[in-house]
């Protein structure tokens, strides 16, 4: 849905009404939310629409909806840019849709089973499958609930909606089986390297990647990094009047790149 655009994975808040036993996110939230008032957001994300045009932005935590005031910081970023909310689809999608069109709006379900019948979830995605983003929701193939992909897979393909299966990962390693990345590999509609790159089978290190120069992923305190897997904040502060991105692609240093491949450049 970019179409060209600069991209920002945007980690809102951390707070979550969810404790999935896969994610430690929720546990970080002492203090580090930046509690900017919609206003104040406007003010910063118009420099960058001034500086960048209209962006497409990846809104994620913790669980954006429980940041305050988030429908009306929704409506305010959709003036000027796109918007993808990354979600666990827990609340009223009807205060968004169809208000905002899905030519601006994206919403990317994640299903997570300790905290949501499945039934439930897959009626309320089917509802609003116009708004998902390449018709896709998301799973994390975690132990336990792995077993039961490929079926709930197949009950979302007769509605034209991919499931997508996340790899468990941490510490800068895919942590699932070989016997569960075989799951993975027969649910996921990935082929070719962005699989590979997924189940750490390939390495982008040492390859150019356009990371920091037309994507970056901002923190909850501002600070901005290449990716999901930099924490060294040094493409530099969203809050400073002097933001700028790279002005050249990089080369990546890291082991592994579960989710933002795309950005490496296939031609070096």
């Amino acid at each position: 849905m970019n179409n060209g655009k600069i991209t920002f994975g945007w980690d809102l808040c951390y707070t979550c009404n969810y404790r999935c036993p896969y994610c430690g996110v929720w546990e970080q939230k002492s203090g580090k939310d930046i509690l900017l008032s919609p206003q104040e957001w406007r003010h910063i994300w118009h420099d960058l629409y001034k500086k960048y045009g209209s962006a497409h932005i990846f809104v994620s935590g913790g669980e954006p909806s429980t940041y305050p005031d988030f429908f009306e910081l929704a409506r305010m970023l959709s003036d000027e840019h796109t918007l993808e909310i990354c979600t666990n689809l827990s609340w009223d999608t009807d205060k968004l849709i169809p208000e905002i069109s899905n030519n601006v709006l994206r919403i990317a379900p994640t299903f997570h089973p300790a905290f949501a019948k499945f039934e439930e979830f897959f009626e309320r995605a089917v509802r609003i499958k116009e708004y998902l983003p390449n018709f896709q929701i998301y799973y994390v193939a975690y132990p336990g609930q792995i077993e039961e992909m490929p079926e709930r897979s197949r009950k979302f393909k007769k509605e034209g909606i991919s499931l997508i299966p996340l790899p468990l990962r941490g510490n800068g390693f895919v942590l699932n089986s070989e016997a569960e990345k075989k799951i993975v590999e027969e649910v996921s509609p990935y082929k070719g390297e962005k699989l590979l790159y997924q189940l750490q089978r390939i390495s982008p290190k040492g390859r150019l990647c356009r990371a920091g120069q037309h994507y970056a992923v901002i923190r909850t305190d501002g600070r901005v990094d290449r990716c999901s897997q930099y924490s060294d904040g040094s493409v530099g502060n969203i809050l400073d009047k002097d933001f700028m991105l790279y002005k050249e692609p990089l080369h990546c240093i890291k082991d592994y790149c579960p989710i933002e491949s795309q950005w490496i450049l296939e031609n070096e």
